[in-house]
Parts: C-alpha cells; sequence; structure tokens
C-alpha cells in the first residue's frame, strides 16, 4: 500500500494550521513552574496537556525524547502515550531523539521509531550524522518505505558545534556543506509531491551564516530550533534563511511557550501569535 511521505503531509497540515513546530521539553524547571512533578508521571501529564490545549491547532509536535528517558520504562511509557495523544489530534509528531550509529545498530533505532510496527510509531525523528553520512542508509531506507521524515543535525546554533561543522575537506568545502550535499542525493530518488525528499535538515535559527548551507539544501525541510528564549525571531528567521528554505522551515519552539503557563488559555494566545508570525514565513 502507497504512503503518503512526511514532506507531504507537512504541507497540507501547514497550509491548513500552521508550520510551527511546538516543542514539549518537560524539563526539571517547566515542570516545577506547572505544578507538576520530577518524575514519569509529571512529563506524562505535561506532554498530555500541551496536546490538549494546542492539539487541534499546531501542525506539529517535537517531545524532547531525554526528558522522558530520563525515567527510564516508565518515562518511555509516557512519551509513548504523547506520541499517541499527538498523532490522534491529527498533528505530526517528530521525535527528537538524535540518534547515531552505523549498520544494524541504526537499524535497530530506526524501527524503535519509524513505521506501524515501531515500538513508539512517531511520523519523523532527529539523526546526528558524523559517524558518517552513508551511515544513514538502513534509516533512509526504512523512512522511505513508511513515509517517515528524517531531520539531520547540519549546523546547529551551539558555539561548540562550529569548529567541527566549518572544519573543510580536501575540496574546501565545509563537514556541514559535504552533508547538506550529501542528504540532498539522498532525497534525489525519492521527491514528493512538492518536490521534497525524506532528508530534512537542522539548522539553528540564531546562526547569522546559514543561507549558504541552505543553498544546497533544496529539497530538504528545515528544522529550525532556536525561537524565543535562544534569542531568534521568526523575521530573524526569514532574513537569514532566505524567503525560498524560510518556506521550507519547520520553526520549534519550546520554552516560549511551555513559559507562558499552565493555562490552557495562556498556551492558546502565544501559540495564536507564533502562528501568524509562521504563517509569514510562507507567504
Amino acid at each position: 500500500m502507497a504512503v503518503t511521505p512526511f514532506a507531504d503531509r507537512f504541507e497540507t497540515i501547514a497550509s491548513a494550521r500552521s508550520p510551527l513546530c511546538v516543542g514539549i521539553d518537560p524539563a526539571p524547571e517547566t515542570l516545577a513552574a506547572w505544578n507538576l512533578p520530577y518524575s514519569a508521571e509529571g512529563v506524562r501529564e505535561f506532554g498530555l496537556r500541551m496536546v490538549d490545549a494546542l492539539g487541534d491547532r499546531a501542525g506539529v509536535f517535537k517531545p524532547q525524547i531525554a526528558f522522558f528517558e530520563r525515567f527510564g520504562w516508565q518515562g518511555m511509557k509516557a512519551v509513548a502515550e504523547v506520541i499517541a495523544h499527538i498523532r490522534s489530534a491529527g498533528a505530526l509528531a517528530l521525535a527528537d531523539v538524535k540518534r547515531m550509529d552505523i549498520g544494524h545498530t541504526l537499524e535497530a533505532y530506526a524501527g524503535a521509531w519509524i513505521g506501524a510496527d515501531a515500538g513508539i510509531p512517531a511520523d519523523a525523528i532527529t539523526l546526528g550524522a558524523y559517524m558518517g553520512s552513508g551511515s544513514l542508509t538502513p534509516v533512509i531506507k526504512r523512512a522511505v518505505e513508511h513515509g517517515a521524515g528524517l531531520f539531520v543535525v547540519v549546523r546547529s546554533s551551539n558555539p561548540d558545534g562550529i569548529a567541527l561543522q566549518n572544519a573543510r575537506h580536501e575540496d574546501e568545502r565545509t563537514v556541514a556543506d559535504a552533508l547538506a550535499d550529501d542528504l540532498t542525493a539522498f532525497n534525489a530518488p525519492h521527491l514528493g509531491k512538492y518536490g521534497i525528499g525524506p532528508c530534512g535538515a537542522v539548522i539553528g535559527a540564531t546562526l547569522d551564516d546559514a543561507e549558504h548551507v541552505l543553498e544546497r539544501l533544496p529539497t530538504s525541510l528545515i528544522l529550525a530550533p532556536g525561537i524565543g528564549a535562544q534569542g531568534a525571531t521568526m523575521a530573524d528567521l526569514k532574513a537569514r534563511f532566505g524567503k525560498a528554505a524560510a518556506r521550507r522551515t519547520l520553526p520549534a519552539v519550546s520554552r516560549q511557550i511551555a513559559h507562558a503557563g499552565n493555562s490552557a488559555n495562556a498556551l492558546a494566545d502565544i501559540t495564536a501569535r507564533l502562528i501568524d508570525e509562521a504563517h509569514g514565513l510562507r507567504g
């Protein structure tokens, strides 16, 4: 049976709702502000409340899996419930797992998160590729088979990543540029209705030099963390990324929304404003 690629589903929901990607990051300080315990039950309750408040507005939710995994099997059970709740609300679930390995190990990670038979089925996941872009082959294969999306870290906004990502190959391409070229090559046989493939990229919204690497990613969706608490705005993102890339971008906002408080009305109010701003990326 044919599957609809993640990029095609994202385009539909971004037009109907918004391209905004709402982060579900139940950090200790956030749970304390919500009067929730720092426990598996606390992270579960936080995630479910976020989806209850915003599930009919946001197109994409991005649970940060580390905050759930912290509590072992109970935390993983909690995130499974949260992801199922996201999908039942008609939104897309992007599991922020940043897995990175080779061979059968990465294949097992892919099976844990991608496909109806996965341990915790999500619509998309994040990955690292600094064990070589060829290491991504098993997860790309599974993503194509199951219509999932992949977001590979290419240029992060943390200062410690700059030296590695901007190191140069013998052909003078930076490591980030070469990875971007590989993602574009991986996408080429698998372009969907809108000319986008399964391999997206993570590019920090706070970067002032992102446009160059984005030019090498014409067939990728872009996940852009850094809006809000890290200092970037939607207007900054559009200026830094350029019109073409901005239209393919999922602007990710976590703390700015969660810190509005645990009132459904407060969450809805700030999200409505961010949704309006996010629509501007596609204009």
